[in-house]
């Protein structure tokens, strides 16, 4: 179930805001935000919520605003049970006789006895899940910081463990790391979750909006069958592929879900996801590379590439692809002919690698520069190619320019590796940033009256051939560009300002 959380600053505004929730389940009632609660205002917001309620009055121990002495607190818990709330969320960090009081004296109300960690996700966390559960309430709450990808394993495994026990269980973990546990830990058995109303407005970190997770993780859709997709990476908050592998799980009537997942620890997720109920994943900056170490098998264009940012799941095994290089030529196919042309590549990471194998196989000559020369030098000599430093771009002439870094990528939109006076005019400029559209290399190249291609062109090439690498099916392609269109005209703060042109 998804909760709404509400956290106004006085009963009318609640009143107002409660009007507002769409698309969610139940309303989680934050009456610690509200000043000079009294019995009669507790008593309108119960009224006034037509869903069910969930009412809390967090202390500042754990992530609160409430003021008052502890007696007071309680007394407001007691009266949201007197004037019907449908949950009472109360801490375990209570007093011990609050607790077992007000879950003798519940009424119609349904007891969560909850533990927030702002600090991290602690070892002992299943001995805290037992002392909680001696209470018996309903539900039993622990939410924690994610510190690294892999704190969420302990919540999982708890979600687990709780499932197995017949106990009701809300787990999750707050934090950029933690943020896809949000949803996932809906399909593993965790009985809510919560979302802010709107943008600027979470209660906790990590904590999305109700439009965002209706609408681009249909999660009214996520069930305990649900098969898990995601992109792998660090960072990942500036990727639009949920929305097109979603919109197309969406369209074809498939039962998954494309999640975001930042990892830091590359090895321990892929031990424990491939244990999950998943199709594969997408693999990103900076594990292109390394995550060949952890796969049983890899598809032939992959291994002369060198780089992976396709994983398909397969009888238990995990198959890695690349589509970076099919997408990202298919992308200058409809621009340019490639045969003899002479190409310029900024970077020498895991798109450099698929990129230059491409470029190869269409007869191109193809120079490699890099910041740091030796690597440029190590993927020249892998490719049979020129290279050089960046320096050196002032020195050559090129038919098409391409940047296979994320210089420019959302947030540092004003970047660019190359200075306008280096753009050489009526070139093709190809810069593989999809966020945002059209980066400062882009804009400075129109000014140049050069041909530009955005990285989104290369974005959604791919994605559709990894959409038919883990389900079999056709990717509907254009519903995957319209969505992403859509997206981006409704977060143009996100993506610098600039739109998609179609």
């Amino acid at each position: 179930m998804l909760a709404a959380v509400i956290k106004s600053k006085d009963c009318n505004e609640a009143i107002e805001d409660i009007k507002k929730v769409k698309g969610a389940d139940l309303i989680e009632l934050r009456l610690d935000y509200i000043k000079n609660l009294k019995n009669d205002g507790i008593r309108r917001l119960m009224i006034k919520c037509e869903k069910p309620a969930i009412t809390t009055c967090r202390k500042k121990s754990e992530g609160g605003f409430f003021s008052g002495n502890e007696n007071e607190r309680i007394d407001i818990l007691k009266s949201a049970v007197k004037h019907g709330a449908d949950y009472i969320d109360m801490e375990y960090s209570s007093d011990k006789d609050s607790i077992r009081d007000v879950i003798k004296n519940k009424k119609n109300a349904k007891i969560i006895v909850s533990h927030h960690d702002f600090k991290g996700t602690q070892n002992n966390i299943r001995n805290l899940y037992y002392k909680i559960k001696k209470f018996k309430p309903d539900l039993i709450k622990i939410v924690t910081q994610a510190n690294s990808v892999t704190g969420n394993f302990k919540i999982f495994e708890l979600i687990k463990t709780a499932n197995e026990e017949n106990q009701k269980i809300i787990a999750f973990c707050m934090g950029s790391y933690g943020k896809f546990s949000r949803i996932l830990s809906l399909i593993l058995g965790s009985q809510i979750t919560y979302a802010s109303v709107g943008k600027s407005e979470e209660a906790a970190s990590g904590q999305p909006t109700i439009k965002e997770l209706v609408d681009y993780y249909r999660i009214k859709k996520i069930n305990k069958n649900t098969k898990i997709v995601g992109l792998i990476g660090n960072p990942v908050e500036h990727s639009w592929s949920h929305i097109i592998h979603n919109a197309g799980f969406d369209k074809l009537d498939i039962n998954a879900v494309y999640l975001k997942f930042q990892v830091d620890k590359l090895r321990e997720f892929i031990d424990y996801f491939k244990k999950l109920n998943a199709f594969g994943f997408s693999v990103t900056i900076p594990h292109k590379i390394e995550v060949i170490k952890y796969l049983d098998a890899i598809d032939k264009k992959a291994e002369e590439i060198g780089a992976v940012n396709t994983i398909v799941i397969k009888n238990g095994k995990l198959i890695g692809y690349n589509t970076d290089c099919d997408g990202a030529i298919q992308a200058l196919k409809k621009k340019i002919r490639l045969r003899n042309k002479n190409i310029v590549l900024l970077g020498a990471g895991g798109s450099t690698r698929a990129l230059a194998y491409g470029l190869k196989e269409e007869k191109a000559n193809i120079t490699i520069l890099n910041r740091t020369i030796g690597k440029a030098k190590n993927l020249a000599e892998y490719f049979d190619c020129n290279y050089g430093s960046l320096e050196d771009l002032k020195n050559l002439d090129y038919d098409i320019l391409i940047n296979a870094t994320s210089i420019g990528m959302y947030p540092k939109i004003n970047d660019s590796l190359v200075q306008i006076n280096l753009i050489k005019k009526n070139s093709v400029i190809f810069d593989i940033v999809f966020n945002p559209f059209k980066t400062k290399l882009l804009k400075d190249a129109e000014k140049k009256n050069c041909i530009v291609i955005p990285g989104f062109e290369m974005l959604i090439n791919g994605a559709a051939l990894q959409f038919e690498l883990w389900t079999g099916k056709k990717a509907p392609e254009q519903l995957m560009r319209t969505k992403v269109v859509e997206y981006v005209k409704n977060h143009q703060s996100e993506t610098g300002g600039m739109l998609l042109s179609q």
